[in-house]
């Protein structure tokens, strides 16, 4: 018996090994089960962080594009208003010799070219319309130049030096292209209601 009580021993001794190591194996099984899950959920947030953040940035890379894409549609409109502004001046200007202020007019485009050649001769370029009234005005004004009927305008002269050092442009439109570069910010200014 005694043999038969060493075996009992030994089997009941292992018996409680067993669930004694069944019992940690548990435990170890769960934990490593949580820490699965913790690292599981850890790599969902992550991924759905990721998500997040590409997202945001294909947003903020589309809003962009589009701004840009506004902006340069805005741009093009309003060049095309301030285009189409001074398209229509100049069509107006086209008659500007039937107002009965364009001798006034050439009068005062002629003065202003002539003061700046000094006592230099100088020749006076006109368009063939306004030959006549060109020399009458010259006449007027008591100044001395030759003029010639060459150029092809809407009205106003062009002066220049018999040796071409000096040639000034006062024609309605070189005065009309000055007037656009010069006035283009605050045209656009308040084209875009600034």
């Amino acid at each position: 018996m005694a043999y038969e009580d060493l075996l009992n021993s030994v089997a009941e001794s292992a018996q409680e090994k067993e669930q004694e190591l069944r019992k940690r194996a548990a435990v170890a099984i769960g934990d490593i089960k949580n820490r699965a899950k913790q690292q599981a959920e850890a790599i969902r947030l992550a991924q759905i962080e990721e998500a997040n953040r590409s997202v945001t940035t294909e947003r903020n890379k589309m809003l962009y594009l589009e701004k840009a894409k506004n902006k340069e549609e805005l741009i093009r409109t309003r060049e095309a208003a301030f285009d189409r502004a001074f398209r229509e001046a100049e069509a107006r200007l086209k008659d500007l010799r039937a107002d009965a202020k364009y001798p006034d007019i050439l009068l005062k485009l002629l003065r202003e070219a002539a003061s700046t050649t000094g006592d230099d001769p100088f020749i006076v370029h006109v368009d063939p319309k306004d030959e006549a009234l060109c020399k009458k005005t010259l006449a007027g004004l008591n100044l001395k130049a030759e003029v010639r009927a060459d150029l092809a305008t809407a009205g106003g002269v062009v002066i220049s030096q018999h040796d071409d050092t000096v040639t000034i442009h006062n024609t309605v439109e070189s005065r009309l292209e000055r007037a656009k570069e010069q006035n283009r910010q605050t045209i656009h200014a308040i084209l875009s209601g600034g």
